[in-house]
């Protein structure tokens, strides 16, 4: 379900990530643990496609996600425990990335329908940073 071989991920000379091989099979739970600086994130951002590794190749559900992204993208989903990556987007920004991930087609009618029938739309330009985590 999971597999890298040899992930390699270099800032000018400084390796963030350096040769990691490791394969999830389906069913199975993996937790990235580590100290600060270890390249978690890093990694993380490699296995959804975010960042593209310096060397070396990730793949999901069986096909190289350099390759295959358009197809592999929309099998995936994130739940991340901070919304670090999201705050600064605007609730219409955040629907649309989304949308555009999933390869939504009419996503801009699509996403004004959502918005207003949760009474979001008159708010679809805040930040999300600015919502309260209830929302």
């Amino acid at each position: 379900m999971i597999r890298t071989q040899n992930l390699l991920k270099k800032y000018n000379e400084f390796k963030a990530v350096d040769n990691l091989s490791l394969e999830v099979k389906e069913g199975e739970i993996y937790g990235f643990l580590g100290p600060n600086g270890a390249g978690k994130t890093t990694t993380i951002l490699m296995l959804l496609g975010i960042l593209k590794p310096t060397q070396g190749e990730v793949y999901l559900f069986g096909q190289n996600i350099t390759k295959d992204f358009l197809s592999i993208k929309k099998k995936m989903g994130v739940v991340s425990e901070k919304q670090y990556l999201y705050k600064e987007m605007t609730a219409g920004e955040y629907l649309n990335f989304f949308a555009d991930l999933y390869g939504v087609k009419n996503r801009k009618k699509k996403i004004d329908q959502l918005l207003e029938a949760v009474n979001l739309l008159e708010v679809r330009n805040r930040k999300l940073g600015a919502f309260s985590r209830g929302m």
